[in-house]
């Protein structure tokens, strides 16, 4: 009825012709109505992950070259479970986001999937050949030496829930994604003397 009538800013008494009715629940009964399967969607539809804190060698402000690989890693302090819980007064739902993979686009049509965080680059990981996630272009961004490729981080979380009475179950995974735009050239060889 707010507004009903042109020009007349409501809310406005209800005629006399209409009825008004208004439903009260008692509070045990709605608990009881609460699925906790639609319960732990909607606590995973909130749910704050955090995005990846990536780290590459070369920079990203820095060049790499065709054929030489870069290291790729997120933060491990990152790489731990996310839970949230919520409570009715028959119990409680816990929906648990566990990471689990991160799928590194690459820009160039290639796709590199580390199981881990990744190898955070030192000079004595690399002398020992440590890196568990790196990739090499093998050739040009459009355009040429010194442009871009999007580097992309989609890291992705599996996700299950739990209550206070024992049920539980899996849910759609999510995705947390980062991008950086990296440069690419190459390097040429010049023969200047035969021996």
């Amino acid at each position: 009825m707010e507004f009903a009538q042109p020009g007349v800013q409501g809310p406005l008494e209800v005629p006399p012709s209409m009825a008004q009715c208004e439903a009260v629940a008692s509070s045990t009964r709605a608990a009881q109505a609460v699925d906790p399967a639609v319960l732990a969607e909607q606590a995973r539809a909130v749910m704050q992950l955090p995005q990846p804190d990536i780290g590459v060698i070369p920079a990203p402000d820095k060049m790499r070259f065709v054929n030489l690989a870069q290291w790729m890693w997120i933060s491990e302090e990152d790489w731990e479970p996310v839970s949230a819980t919520a409570s009715v007064s028959t119990g409680s739902v816990t929906v648990v986001a566990t990471p689990e993979r991160v799928v590194w686009d690459t820009g160039d049509g290639h796709e590199v999937v580390c199981t881990g965080p990744g190898t955070v680059f030192s000079v004595a990981a690399h002398r020992a050949g440590l890196s568990d996630c790196e990739h090499a272009y093998t050739a040009l961004p459009p355009g040429g030496a010194g442009m871009t490729f999007d580097l992309t981080a989609n890291w992705e979380w599996g996700v299950s829930w739990s209550t206070s009475n024992g049920r539980g179950g899996e849910l759609d995974p999510l995705t947390t994604m980062y991008t950086v735009a990296v440069p690419v050239s190459e390097l040429h060889s010049v023969v200047t003397d035969v021996r």
